[in-house]
């Protein structure tokens, strides 16, 4: 049964409008205009005393590495936030990745990377495999966890099947927490959940997936992953809700990938909606929990 958090969390999205303003093509264009003028991407004063946070500058984009503060770290993390391609990094984000770190006793590389319409798919995967090179080089040979939440998680997919393309460092582990893995949104089974999911609406983010695509076919592996070879993958393990409409996606993916034989995991979890292991609720840190685990090699 789910937590009365998460019935409180649903309840907070649907008195916001969460979903309404990703409605349509005009609507979202909207919504990134009233965004792009008040969402601040630097981590807040809380995550400052929380945790070490270096700031450094890579092809004119910020990215920042944060650290538990006074700690050896065991784990190194790459993270690649959500927001549709279209939305910045949001203070959400920044304590997920700041209890993470914790729990986890990692260190972890957060880009802000390019975001559309300003910028394409081209841009992000190049920004962002300078940054993951940047990261290799930092920690020499120890492991790097890729991880990344929706547009995140579909992003660190298609870099990584583009390091495989040129035979660089793959991801020790890639961990997608409600990941877009096709800009498409055309199958049936997504208009069926979509009454039912309380934050994702399909034609603003087939509009935002078209911006990101820039002219370049949606279908087009590097703008949906999900049409990218499987076969060399790190272990991928994937996070979705019930009431999320990428979940019809993420299960495709997954067999793809079972399948073919690729280690992999699939946690799909009744009634829950889009990121829900970001949420400060029971859910979440079960996922949590899940994540590290699998992070030491356990199941």
């Amino acid at each position: 049964m789910a937590s009365l958090k998460s019935h409180l969390f649903v309840l907070i999205l649907k008195l916001l409008d969460r979903k309404g303003g990703l409605k349509d093509g005009p609507t979202i264009r909207e919504t990134i205009k009233k965004r792009r003028a008040s969402v601040d991407y630097r981590p807040g004063e809380k995550i400052h005393k929380r945790l070490d946070i270096e700031e450094m500058d890579i092809g004119g984009f910020p990215t920042y590495v944060v650290s538990p503060k006074g700690k050896t770290p065991d784990h190194h993390v790459f993270y690649l936030h959500g927001g549709a391609y279209v939305f910045e990094i949001i203070p959400p984000h920044w304590s997920f990745i700041a209890d993470f770190a914790h729990k986890a006793n990692a260190t972890v590389m957060v880009p802000i990377y390019p975001l559309a319409p300003e910028h394409d798919v081209l841009a992000a995967l190049d920004h962002t495999e300078a940054a993951w090179k940047a990261f290799e080089a930092r920690v020499g040979d120890k492991s790097i966890h890729l991880m990344g939440d929706s547009a995140g998680g579909g992003l660190g997919l298609a870099l990584t099947q583009k390091l495989m393309a040129i035979g660089a460092r793959l991801p020790e582990n890639l961990f997608m927490i409600s990941p877009w893995l096709d800009v498409a949104l055309d199958r049936p089974e997504i208009e069926l959940i979509d009454p039912a999911d309380p934050w994702l609406s399909i034609g603003g983010l087939q509009e935002a997936g078209r911006m990101y695509a820039n002219g370049l076919p949606i279908d087009d592996p590097r703008v949906s992953p999900i049409h990218g070879p499987v076969d060399g993958l790190p272990p991928c393990h994937i996070f979705i809700g019930t009431r999320d409409i990428l979940m019809p996606d993420c299960k495709r993916f997954a067999d793809r990938l079972a399948e073919a034989g690729q280690m992999m995991s699939y946690h799909q979890e009744p009634g829950m909606f889009h990121c829900w292991p970001l949420v400060n609720m029971p859910e979440a840190h079960r996922a949590r929990a899940s994540i590290i685990r699998l992070m030491k090699g356990r199941p």
